[in-house]
């Protein structure tokens, strides 16, 4: 086995995930919009997503996103259309308070959000099946092995990640809480997410 390659990997999986993108964007959103815990709810779906995209690469999904342009083009306009429909609802509700309540149905709310998010961004999956096969680092296991303990060291560390973005984002909102501008245009700003996310997604 070549730990090198493994700590490598860590180490490109942890730059990667902090890098300005939708994701972290998004659950920072949720951290100033709607508290420490929704977004922590949030990210446990995000990440579950890259667990179903590692499922993708294995079986050979991925590599048929790739090679058929119409499908994968289908499948961001879906992604994207979703976020749109987002950004409308938020728009809908815009009059209503946006605090988290932290009920059963709230939490299975944002899981789902998270989730939906990431399993609508085909991007994942091209990203993963283009990440992976750099960093084979056993001579005797199968790839798709491999490719598997390379999705759960994924998977792992954008948790932890997405987890201190989480609090750290909520000091942040903590300070500014008392600012009367920010409380009355929270809705702005989650739109705003929505949308870049689903231009992101088209690109």
């Amino acid at each position: 086995m070549h730990l090198e390659v493994i700590i490598t990997f860590i180490i490109s999986s942890l730059a990667l995930t902090i890098s300005p993108g939708p994701d972290i964007v998004y659950v920072i959103s949720q951290s100033f919009i709607r508290g420490k815990k929704a977004a922590i709810i949030t990210s446990v779906g995000l990440t579950t997503g890259l667990l179903f995209h590692t499922l993708f690469v294995i079986i050979g999904l991925s590599l048929l996103l790739r090679e058929n342009e119409n499908i994968f083009f289908l499948l961001k306009l879906l992604g994207s259309m979703y976020f749109i429909y987002l950004a409308f609802i938020v728009f809908l509700n815009r009059n209503k308070k946006i605090e988290f309540d932290s009920n059963k149905m709230e939490n299975i709310a944002f899981f789902k959000k998270g989730l939906l998010m990431n399993l609508l961004n085909p991007k994942v999956s091209i990203f993963f099946i283009a990440l992976f096969p750099g960093f084979i680092f056993h001579d005797n296991l199968s790839s798709e092995l491999q490719f598997l303990i390379l999705g759960i060291i994924f998977w792992f560390q954008a948790n932890l990640v997405f987890i201190l973005v989480s609090i750290f984002s909520q000091k942040i909102k903590n300070f500014l809480s008392s600012n009367k501008l920010f409380n009355n245009r929270k809705f702005i700003i989650e739109m705003c997410v929505y949308i870049f996310i689903s231009i992101w997604i088209l690109k």
